[in-house]
């Protein structure tokens, strides 16, 4: 007997990250894949990934095709209940045994909002972080109250599930997917790496560079891009591998600014998706990683590359001591520059340990999801678990 599994991605990110998941699943005997794509890996705006995805293998796509002419929060929770229709839609006459989201985007809460309402069960992966800028928080948090299997990144995640009601043995710590991704991808030499993208200052020292909307501050994007823009400009001899933004509100704005300042700026790159092998290799080989994306917390300090986190979009994830916290500001970015190439800093990076695992991500995962299948006693209604814990005086107040 095969069990059709759903997997849903949104973006190049999440795609990205799921690489071994995919192909796991997608090997697995008993398994029969569903990839349902969806977000902006169908919008000119932000690549169009589709094509990327279909070179890997990946043929037979379901595709939920979301309005992207509006990256305003408005516009936002628009695309969410259009998409939370289309999903209802498609699981109304295709019905998988399993649906597994990654994340906290909207395009995966409206997913597990209709397969939830439906009856699929859910495995979320990713869950339990915490990422105070972002509205996607809050959705991250909903989707574990709607999910049945949970696969978090680290033991702090693991232990925040569980405070949320859902019962341990349910829960998993198998480590970040983009930490296997780093550990196990066959990556681009430099050369080939230059050859690919077409960027001679690969053959210099360059940094990876991608920042993406506060979601919670949008309305400063600008600024604090103009900011970074500016501290990047006082190094004068580093050239800029710039990954466009992704489609939360305002980065189309975000967008079209790193356009018109890299025509002024030879020794900048901007381009709208890298794919997954030459971004990892990108990383590899630069001097640091700035920005705000997830990438810099996550895939850098397994690669040991430093990272300069620029504002709140990550604030409370467990970070390595690779990375180097800063305001948004170019004062305080430049401050965290000159702290990444201080002889001190760069002679501890190579001790740098990842709080989010060793590279079995995909294989825990599989273990996990293959013993949930073959047991529907475990499919039945979920029930809250309560922990014991005290609360002191200034928590109650």
């Amino acid at each position: 007997m095969k069990y059709v599994v759903s997997v849903i991605t949104g973006s190049r990110a999440d795609y990205g990250v799921l690489k071994y998941v995919l192909s796991r699943l997608k090997d697995n005997p008993i398994i029969e894949l569903q990839l349902i794509i969806t977000g902006s890996h169908l919008s000119n705006k932000f690549g169009n990934t589709e094509q990327e995805i279909m070179e890997e293998g990946y043929k037979d796509l379901t595709r939920v095709v979301l309005p992207d002419d509006d990256d305003t929060r408005s516009g936002m929770a628009f695309s969410t209940g259009v998409a939370l229709q289309k999903f209802a839609q498609h699981f109304r006459s295709h019905v998988p045994a399993l649906l597994i989201v990654l994340g906290d985007r909207f395009e995966a809460f409206a997913a597990a909002s209709a397969a939830h309402l439906v009856g699929i069960p859910i495995a979320h992966i990713s869950g339990g972080d915490v990422t105070e800028g972002a509205v996607d928080d809050a959705m991250r948090h909903c989707i574990t109250k709607m999910s049945s299997l949970h696969f978090p990144g680290c033991e702090q995640s693991r232990r925040r599930i569980i405070q949320l009601g859902e019962k341990p043995v349910t829960v998993f710590n198998v480590g970040e997917p983009g930490v296997e991704n780093c550990l196990r991808s066959p990556l681009l030499s430099r050369q080939e790496l230059e050859a690919a993208i077409g960027f001679p200052g690969i053959a210099g020292d360059y940094s990876v560079v991608t920042f993406h909307p506060v979601t919670l501050e949008f309305q400063s994007a600008l600024d604090h891009v103009s900011e970074l823009i500016a501290a990047m400009d006082s190094l004068k001899e580093m050239y800029y591998v710039i990954t466009m933004s992704n489609a939360d509100a305002g980065g189309r704005a975000i967008n079209k600014l790193w356009v018109a300042e890299a025509g002024r700026r030879p020794n900048w790159l901007v381009v709208s998706s890298l794919g997954v092998q030459r971004y990892l290799s990108a990383l590899k080989y630069s001097k640091m990683v700035i920005g705000n994306s997830s990438s810099g917390i996550i895939e850098a300090p397994s690669l040991g590359i430093p990272t300069i986190n620029i504002g709140t979009r990550q604030k409370g994830r467990m970070m390595a001591e690779s990375i180097v916290n800063c305001e948004p500001n170019r004062v305080s970015i430049t401050e965290g520059m000159k702290k990444i190439f201080a002889s001190e800093f760069q002679a501890r990076l190579k001790y740098v340990i990842s709080p989010y695992g060793n590279g079995t991500t995909s294989e825990r995962i599989e273990e996990e999801i293959i013993r949930f299948l073959r047991s529907p006693k475990e499919k039945t209604m979920k029930q809250f678990y309560d922990i014991n814990f005290s609360l002191d005086d200034g928590d109650i107040l």
